[in-house]
């Protein structure tokens, strides 16, 4: 039915429309209370992480998977994880590497004048060991190439020998005769540690070589080489006790079976290995070797 153009308009009371705001205001703020109570439990904060319950299931709205945490993930988890790395120097400067301390030690290399360590690499007719002369420059002295000469008595172990035509074994000189005035200062040719040569050679005879000081090399370029002097008259140092390159040791002298020739050093030479003597004819091993060359070396007058 068709509405009249002048019918009269129907009015709200004032009173409904209050009551009708008021219950909208109302409603508004509770919800807002709601929510922002929903936000501060069930929002991740700092430090926070999401609870698995928090999240729905299929086809409601998924909350954002939070970040697992560094402690759940990081491969040292289920230990006291590394110290960070200091750096020091300069801003901005890269660290300097440090040597890896399980990889091999490193080796001083041997001088390149250094004696040799085994018997396959020793000249036998030609070896020079460095060293000092065991005279002082001073001293009146002469000497010759008198190695591997005839000696009388019967050669020990450690002695140079050859088979006589008899069958005999001769005994043949070890070292060379320094002859100087008795009582002449006889000096260490090496920095080494003086050393008992009953406890090194054995039998050790002492009515032969008289008294005698053995001097073992701690140098780098003769390690473990020994100077034997022999026929003192006197010492003036102890075993085990440590010498220097030209420090005296005691003076030339007689003693041992040099009671009846003109004073001398004898003076040998061994190496801290046996050596191979058969290419030069002799059919044994003996560390002795010939020290001549190595005098005329050192020699000060030379």
């Amino acid at each position: 039915m068709a509405r009249r153009l002048d019918a009269p308009r129907r009015k709200w009371p004032v009173a409904a429309l209050v009551a009708a705001g008021l219950i909208m205001i109302v409603g508004l703020i509770g919800a807002m209370v709601i929510f922002g109570s929903n936000r501060s439990t069930s929002s991740p904060g700092a430090g926070q992480s999401v609870s698995p319950s928090l999240i729905a299931g299929a086809g409601s709205t998924r909350a954002a998977p939070a970040t697992p945490s560094v402690e759940s993930t990081h491969p040292y988890a289920s230990e006291s994880p590394p110290p960070s790395p200091q750096v020091t120097g300069s801003a901005g400067a890269a660290p300097t590497p440090t040597a890896d301390p399980s990889g091999p030690a490193s080796e001083t290399p041997l001088p390149s004048d250094a004696a040799p360590r085994s018997a396959d690499e020793f000249d036998l007719q030609g070896q020079v060991i460095d060293m000092g002369f065991p005279l002082r420059s001073d001293t009146e002295y002469h000497y010759r190439d008198n190695w591997f000469e005839k000696r009388d008595g019967p050669p020990d172990s450690y002695n140079h020998a050859k088979t006589g035509p008899d069958g005999q074994l001769i005994r043949l000189h070890d070292g060379i005769d320094l002859y100087a005035p008795e009582n002449e200062p006889a000096l260490s040719p090496f920095d080494g540690i003086v050393i008992d040569p009953a406890t090194k050679w054995m039998p050790w005879e002492p009515d032969r070589y008289g008294l005698t000081v053995v001097v073992q090399s701690d140098e780098p370029t003769s390690e473990g080489y020994t100077a034997v002097l022999v026929h003192l008259d006197r010492d003036w140092v102890e075993v085990g006790q440590h010498v220097t390159r030209g420090q005296v040791i005691g003076v030339l002298g007689r003693t041992g079976n040099a009671e009846n020739v003109q004073p001398q050093l004898h003076f040998e030479l061994r190496a801290p290995f046996l050596i191979d003597w058969s290419p030069i004819g002799e059919n044994r091993q003996v560390d002795a070797f010939n020290p001549y060359l190595s005098l005329v070396a050192a020699d000060p007058k030379q």
